[in-house]
């Protein structure tokens, strides 16, 4: 097992070289150079999943996800072996504590019961089903963990209003979710 997992730390150093400087300058901006973005807007790609943030980029160079033209013109400079170098360099990140200052005990309590179990009454599967049990997320689901709420916050209303055509399934998921029940996720999601 140790073996694998230097061989996969090895491919992963490679394949952040990969990540021209200019190419991260060009993200760091906005998410910071070691991918944990200081502010509540822009969320956080350290440690996120090479896959998905790949597939993610690609959507954007393809104007398949909206952003208001953001990503396109810095993305129309680099070719498909610099987004996945940028995938790679990202993901490669260590992702920075993001404890939920203030929150609420019941609060995060709610969050953490959805987060695990879901309301399967109502039809809300448990996150960590996609996300992973510690919100890593994988090659098809993004983490979550550390990420800021305000930025999860504007995703799931993002996803209410059907404008991230890839993510059909959550969707679907965020129409059996109440107000109450996104909150409680939004304010524990970024401290796992």
């Amino acid at each position: 097992m140790k073996t694998g997992r230097l061989i996969f730390l090895g491919w992963m150093a490679m394949a952040s070289a990969l990540a021209a400087p200019q190419a991260v300058q060009l993200c760091a901006s906005c998410h910071g150079a070691d991918g944990n973005s200081a502010s509540p807007r822009f969320p956080r790609l350290a440690g996120q999943q090479a896959a998905f943030m790949e597939q993610q980029l690609e959507l954007f160079r393809e104007r398949k996800r909206d952003d208001k033209g953001a990503h396109q013109a810095a993305l129309g400079k680099l070719d498909a072996a610099a987004v996945k170098g940028l995938a790679a360099y990202f993901a490669a990140q260590q992702p920075a504590a993001n404890p939920a200052a203030g929150a609420d005990a019941k609060l995060l309590a709610a969050g953490r019961k959805l987060f695990m179990e879901g309301n399967l009454a109502v039809g809300t599967p448990p996150c960590f089903s996609c996300h992973g049990d510690r919100g890593e997320g994988n090659a098809t689901a993004p983490r979550l963990a550390g990420q800021h709420s305000a930025y999860l916050l504007s995703q799931l209303q993002v996803f209410d209003v059907s404008q991230r055509p890839a993510a059909a399934e959550m969707q679907e998921i965020v129409k059996t979710m109440s107000a109450d029940d996104i909150k409680a996720l939004v304010a524990y999601i970024p401290g796992m």
